[in-house]
Formats: C-alpha cells, sequence, structure tokens
C-alpha cells in the first residue's frame, strides 16, 4: 500500500510519507523524475510501532528529505535505555521516535500539511513538520518541542539526500572555509573529493579506485551565503535557509555539510545536503524553529561544473 500523501501547485510536486518519519520522499517539476534520491519500492512499508524503539533498532534507510537533531556525539547521551551506547556517545543510529516514527496529520489540503510526531523519550522533543507549496516554491518548517521537565541543548539538521553522482554546491571563497574529515589515504576506502572555484564549494563524486569497495568523506562548510544546490534529475534543485554566524553553530558541525558516498555499485551512491540551525537550550515546553525553501529548474541532464557554476551565481 502506497502511504504517500502528494501535494502541488500544478509546477512542483511533492509526496510525504506520515508513517515513516514524516519525511518528504519526492520533490520534482511536474513530469520530472524525483530530484530527491528515495526508493519508491519502500514507500508503502508498515510503520514502526513505537514499543519495538530501542537504541538499537533497526535502521532503514528511506532517504528523501528528513530532519535529525545536532550535535551528533549527544545523540545517545541523554537517555537511560543503554548506559554503553550513553557513556560512549555512540553515534548511530539516528533517534527512532524523530526519524521512524509515525506523524499525525493536523492540517491538510492540496498544496500543503502539517504533521505532529511523537515525544522522544531518548532526545526529550517533539518534532513539528510542514511543507506548503506556492508558486513553484516549497517552504519546509520544522519546529522542535522540549517536552522534559528539565532543559535540553539541541540544533535541528536539515537533511536532504540526493543522488551521490549529482553535482552538488554550496557559496563559499576558498578551501579554507571547508573542513574534511574521512578516511585516512592508507585506509580500506578511498576519500570521497571536494573541489572549490567560482565562489563555490562543490562535490566530485568518482567511483572507489581499484582494490577498495568504497568511497566517503564529508565536508563542513562556512558558507558565505544561506544556500546549497544539486544538479541531478534533469533538474536544479536550490534549497535556501538563513546564514547563522559560525559563532552560533554548534563548534562539532557547520552550516552546511556535505556528506557523499559511493559503492561499486551505483545505486548506493548517495550525498546529504545538509543544513544546521542554531545550537539552542530549551526549557521545558519551550520550543525552536528551522525553515528553508525548496527550488527546482528545468536543466540539461549531465551539466558539466562550468555550466552549473554559471547558473548559481545568476540564481542563488
Amino acid at each position: 500500500m502506497d502511504r504517500l500523501i502528494k501535494i502541488s501547485d500544478g509546477a512542483v510536486e511533492a509526496g510525504v510519507i506520515p508513517g515513516l518519519g514524516g519525511m518528504v520522499a519526492l520533490f520534482r517539476i511536474v513530469g520530472k523524475p524525483n530530484a530527491f534520491k528515495a526508493d519508491p519500492k519502500l514507500w508503502g512499508a508498515s510503520p514502526q510501532t513505537r514499543s519495538k524503539f530501542g537504541p538499537n533498532y533497526a535502521w532503514e534507510a528511506y532517504n528523501g528529505h528528513i530532519v535529525w537533531l545536532g550535535p551528533q556525539s549527544e545523540w545517545w547521551a541523554h537517555q537511560t535505555a543503554s548506559a554503553k551506547m550513553r557513556r560512549e556517545k555512540a553515534a548511530w543510529p539516528p533517534d527512532p521516535y524523530i526519524n521512524h516514527g509515525s506523524y499525525e496529520v493536523t492540517e491538510r489540503s492540496g498544496t500543503g500539511l502539517v504533521m505532529r510526531g511523537p515525544q522522544s523519550k531518548f532526545s526529550g522533543v517533539r518534532l513539528i513538520k510542514s511543507l506548503r507549496i506556492k508558486g513553484g516554491k516549497a517552504i519546509f518548517k520544522v519546529r522542535a518541542e522540549n517536552v522534559r521537565e528539565e532543559p535540553v541543548s539541541w540544533d535541528l539538521w536539515l537533511n536532504t539526500r540526493v543522488d551521490g553522482y549529482a553535482r552538488c554546491y554550496a557559496p563559499a571563497p576558498s578551501m579554507k572555509r571547508v573542513r574534511i574529515d574521512g578516511p585516512p589515504p592508507s585506509g580500506v576506502d578511498d576519500r570521497s573529493v571536494f573541489s572549490c572555484g567560482g565562489g563555490y564549494v562543490a562535490t566530485e563524486p568518482r567511483k572507489p579506485s581499484k582494490g577498495k569497495s568504497r568511497r566517503w568523506a564529508k565536508a563542513f562548510i562556512q558558507a558565505s551565503k544561506g544556500a546549497m544546490a544539486a544538479f541531478t534529475a534533469g533538474q536544479a534543485l536550490i534549497v535556501r535557509f538563513k546564514r547563522h554566524p559560525p559563532a552560533l553553530i554548534h563548534p562539532e558541525q557547520a552550516l552546511v555539510e556535505f556528506y557523499n558516498v559511493t559503492t561499486r555499485n551505483k545505486a548506493d551512491a548517495l550525498t546529504e545536503l545538509e543544513y544546521h540551525a542554531p545550537y539552542v537550550a530549551l526549557a521545558p515546553g519551550e520550543f525552536m524553529e528551522a525553515e528553508q525553501q525548496w527550488e527546482l529548474y528545468p536543466f540539461k541532464a549531465k551539466p558539466s561544473h562550468e555550466e552549473c557554476v554559471e547558473f548559481l551565481r545568476e540564481t542563488v
């Protein structure tokens, strides 16, 4: 059973699955392929019951657009279900209430909806997500509410997943604004490649080299504007958001982060376009919010780097 809820203004179309963490599984120009990386075969999956949620639940990569909390090192530091994960500050998996919980649709129309997530006993928050389409653009908003009786501190981490071989960009004048984490040169995996030119940091997707099975790395980018882009599926996807001073971002994170991974199987290739809102301490009952605007433009299927940068200079 397909539980995808579609909304559209006739120019662009989005699809949301409330039962799978309120993920946005589909975003495209009407008649074009999906600009997000997401497998339609998984869209009918049954919601995972909260009674089965535990620290080591069965993670499933539904992809699409998802929301996490940051920093990642704190994901399991504020719960009592697993002393080992708390002690080790486990960085995986994400909070199942936030990531895989069933969200209740509280408002719905042909061009938008609002969803209310479950309370997380691991992170101490509840997420409320909204998505509305107007004038060929989508506005995504998320609110995190502190549902505990003591303060919690988090940032909102918005993660847009696209094909790992898409050309992806973030505005930055040089690689001095970028920190890259990945496997060492002598490791069992290759490191993904990032470059900078024309005012943009870009992914340089490549297959693993001979004798290696995986290539991956993450770029932490002090972006000069609140925007990032991906050229994929014959479309240019522009994601806009507020640019925050570095001092407001948790020191383990960055305003923009690109995680790229490729394997011998081209279908596994993934790039995450990640945005971090400010790190905030919430008193009981308080909330914080983050917002993005998504835009899509028709574009050639296999653009050159120069064509992408020229378009971004005119558009971003």
